[in-house]
């Protein structure tokens, strides 16, 4: 076996009340291996086999509170009733059982502005999205299309309708399913949650000056755009206590003229470190900005991270660099505190423990071809160019619950 290169990404850390083995995480990803709400054996398998390569924290795939009748993807699992607790806890359970802690991502509402041509959304403010402009688009996104011979998925976002406006009535009822789904996930047995205000999506609208037009309490200065923001969180933690982690996934720089500045996200984070958060786990961009959501290089948004670093005293988790000697020097160099993947546990769930081993040349490397992203964004299941195993993890017995190293503790209530 190979001498192993790198130590710091596996040196463990705490978050709030929560200690993790390393500092690899998995980030977030639209599967739509859910049916009628309901997360699927495949979605288990799938996260089972990340957990199982060697992560010390997986963030899972957003669990939707939505407003009824809420135009959005209709293959997103859905954490709103205690219906869904049995099949999450499920998730939960398999996710500890491959040795991995479990923090699982709230998205509430729905999409916000960037929702789909033939619908209505509602955002902060009546601010639809034009185009994407093209200098925008991944260039290896554009040669994936024309490969497989696609119309572009770019052009469905062009000419959307305008959000209708919510109003404060609404605004209060996204604090408080907030709060409800991070309780639901507490008592699902998560061990954390990841408040989503990133992408682009309806927490992000409030957050941003360029789509939250508002005169009212939620719009106008930093502090009222942040003002869902801060008091989700109050309401948060009203429902999970003050030793379950919560924290946010948070967009750094908007990359869009008159959007969010990495000045801007600093102060909201600092905001909700104020008020109990205990962790930022940064992205960039938005469907205008999508190169900056989806990288072709790595490193990207360290200097986000590096800014917060700076300023913040709670952990900072950055995702978007695949080269474990980035990820490494990354930590060292102390620019962030962890790196969350997603495309990379896409194409080889084992790259911790690849790396782990001094094994990183046999690690099968992600090409950004943005092949996984086409197929969800058409309505499909997750995919991958260069790993045919992905949407197909339930079939293999390495990813059974009886097949993982702690498995006879989830066989028994505790």
């Amino acid at each position: 076996m190979a001498k192993a290169r790198f130590t710091e990404m596996f040196k463990s850390i705490k978050i709030g009340s929560v200690e993790l083995k390393n500092r690899l995480a998995m980030a977030p990803v639209t599967t739509n291996f859910s049916t009628a709400g309901y997360p699927t054996e495949e979605f288990i398998a799938f996260l089972s086999a990340r957990a199982r390569g060697g992560v010390g924290l997986l963030v899972t795939p957003p669990a939707v509170n939505l407003f009824p009748g809420s135009p959005t993807h209709v293959l997103f699992p859905l954490l709103c009733e205690k219906a869904h607790l049995p099949l999450w806890n499920e998730v939960v359970e398999s996710i500890h059982a491959f040795g991995a802690k479990a923090f699982g991502q709230v998205l509430v509402g729905g999409v916000g502005r960037q929702t789909a041509k033939g619908t209505v959304s509602k955002a902060p403010s009546s601010v639809p999205i034009v185009r994407i402009p093209p200098e925008s688009i991944p260039q290896k996104s554009k040669e994936y299309e024309i490969r497989k011979g696609l119309p572009s998925l770019w052009d469905r976002y062009a000419d959307l309708p305008e959000p209708v406006e919510l109003t404060t009535e609404e605004i209060k009822w996204i604090e408080d399913a907030y709060a409800k789904t991070a309780r639901l996930m507490k008592d699902a047995g998560f061990d954390g949650a990841e408040l989503h205000f990133a992408h682009g999506y309806l927490g992000d609208n409030f957050l941003s000056p360029r789509t939250n037009l508002r005169t009212d309490a939620y719009g106008g200065s930093l502090e009222n755009r942040a003002r869902i923001f801060r008091n989700s969180l109050v309401k948060v933690r009203a429902q999970v206590g003050p030793d379950f982690v919560v924290g946010v996934r948070l967009t750094g720089d908007e990359h869009v003229l008159g959007g969010t500045t990495p000045e801007d996200s600093c102060k909201i984070a600092e905001i909700g470190q104020d008020y109990g958060l205990d962790y930022v786990h940064l992205t960039a961009g938005c469907w205008e900005a999508v190169k900056w959501y989806v990288p072709e290089e790595d490193g990207t948004m360290l200097p986000e991270a590096q800014l917060m670093k700076q300023t913040l005293k709670i952990p900072v988790i950055t995702p978007s660099i695949h080269k474990p000697e980035n990820a490494e020097k990354a930590i060292k160099q102390g620019k962030t505190d962890m790196v969350s993947l997603c495309r990379p546990l896409i194409a080889d769930p084992e790259w911790p423990k690849k790396v782990a081993a001094g094994e990183e040349k046999k690690i099968r490397k992600c090409i950004r071809c943005l092949g996984c992203l086409q197929r969800t964004r058409r309505g499909l299941g997750l995919r991958c160019e260069v790993n045919r195993e992905v949407g197909q993890e339930r079939y293999n017995p390495e990813y059974y619950r009886s097949s993982a190293p702690n498995w006879k503790e989830y066989c028994l209530p505790r």
